[in-house]
């Protein structure tokens, strides 16, 4: 009887031709990743749909953020509508200019919410913005008694895609319990690089005169869920006496989102991945710091947060020495030693805002007069961003438009899709 014949050997290219593709991505992946800024990625892209399926993966992606630094794109003023993108020389211009023309900061395709009041941006982090909506307050009675954490309403969006989730309130049943809550805010924690691209959590703080709060919904769960209520006396501090010292607008800095309390010489800090509250000495009772208008937390050089502020006035009242040190509970505040201290050109200056390791500062220069009461004749601003790993100072732009308080934008997206030709490009994010 004929034995069968043996099958017909597979086609050669299909045994070699996997291996030649993946060789050759590999090789294109280590050139990419030597592209020096976002900006030559999205020329590359556009060469040939075999450079653009390599630049657009997600693992090549997260290879090159974690080789290259996020860009700064410009600010988004907290409370208020508009995007401010950065501005020449400043590197990374031209992409802050595509993403200014292509996003929606006026938040229009978020649908009216229950208050029928315009949503209003609270945080940005990692291509997402946090928008929130409260009712109109009754200014007859105290802040706290007509305002409650259920009725605070909130809203994750991506400005650049017009997409958007609506989160559910806090439940009745989760703060009927805990008396009286006061002082909420809302924030973003920051989300691996591992995880799902449209996972994302809410923190949402709140207070009594026993217990501090924090609630979290997770995009996972879709729920919300309190993870963490210490008491202030474990610890080791006292509820705020007065609506003037609110817990609000942490910094964030090394895992972890810093209240700088002003009542108190110490600083709250929550654990962002243990979701635990802790306090922490600083340097806060210097008497330098004590009479700062303004200071913070900022990540340093070795991954280990840095106190900053400004700490000397000039006899024309400009504020132009900025004091650095390292944030170290186990040493006692009176003999920790300033770090750095850089004196800046003439003028008066003022920080408003720092993240992903640089401090945004903007000044007038001391030459320009100040002409109140007329708009029109407002002298123009310069903003600065200042690494404060390299100490390098960079202007950012010049503008009218005074920023107290501001969001940094940075790329990259956790996705991108970068089209057109030359420098006629857009990028899409997505949640």
């Amino acid at each position: 009887m004929a034995s069968t014949p043996p099958p017909p050997p597979p086609p050669i290219a299909h045994l070699r031709a996997p291996p030649l593709l993946t060789l050759i991505d590999e090789l294109l992946e280590e050139i990419f990743l030597r592209l020096p800024t976002l900006t030559d990625l999205a020329r590359a892209s556009t060469v040939c749909p075999s450079f653009r399926r390599v630049i657009t993966h997600r693992c090549f992606l997260r290879r090159f953020r974690a080789v290259h630094p996020p860009p700064l794109l410009g600010f988004l003023p907290r409370g208020q509508y508009g995007f401010y993108p950065a501005r020449r020389p400043y590197p990374s211009a031209p992409l802050a200019r595509a993403v200014a023309h292509a996003a929606d900061f006026s938040y229009s395709f978020v649908p009216v919410g229950r208050w029928l009041k315009p949503w209003l941006p609270c945080d940005h982090r990692q291509g997402r913005v946090l928008l929130k909506c409260l009712p109109r307050f009754d200014q007859r009675y105290d802040f706290r008694t007509v305002v409650f954490l259920s009725d605070l309403d909130l809203a994750v969006c991506d400005p650049l895609h017009r997409r958007y989730v609506l989160l559910p309130s806090v439940p009745h049943q989760m703060t009927d319990q805990h008396a009286c809550l006061v002082d909420f805010d809302a924030f973003l924690a920051p989300t691996d690089e591992n995880v799902e691209e449209t996972t994302f959590k809410v923190i949402c703080t709140a207070w009594n005169q026993t217990n501090l709060f924090a609630f979290v919904f997770s995009s996972v769960t879709g729920q919300w869920c309190i993870a963490a209520s210490p008491s202030w006396s474990s610890l080791g501090t006292e509820a705020p006496i007065s609506d003037r010292h609110k817990l609000a607008n942490p910094d964030y800095a090394c895992g972890c989102f810093y209240w700088t309390g002003h009542w108190v010489v110490k600083l709250i800090v929550l654990d962002a991945t243990e979701m635990e509250f802790s306090i922490v000495d600083s340097v806060l009772s210097s008497p330098l710091i004590k009479d700062s208008r303004k200071f913070g937390i900022v990540e340093g050089a070795e991954g280990t947060p840095l106190v900053f502020f400004f700490g000397a006035h000039r006899d024309d009242d400009s504020l132009d020495l900025l004091h650095i040190t390292k944030l170290n509970g186990s040493e006692p505040s009176e003999q920790q030693q300033w770090e750095n201290i850089i004196s800046l050109a003439s003028g008066r200056y003022s920080i408003y805002g720092a993240a992903e390791g640089f401090l945004f500062l903007h000044g007038i220069p001391k030459d320009q007069p100040i002409i109140r009461h007329n708009r029109r004749f407002l002298p123009e601003r310069e903003y600065f961003s200042l690494d404060m790993k390299t100490s390098e100072l960079k202007k950012v732009g010049q503008m009218k438009h005074i920023l107290f308080s501001a969001h940094a934008l940075f790329g990259f997206p956790r996705s991108f899709n970068l089209m057109g030709r030359g420098c006629r490009w857009a990028v899409r994010f997505q949640v």
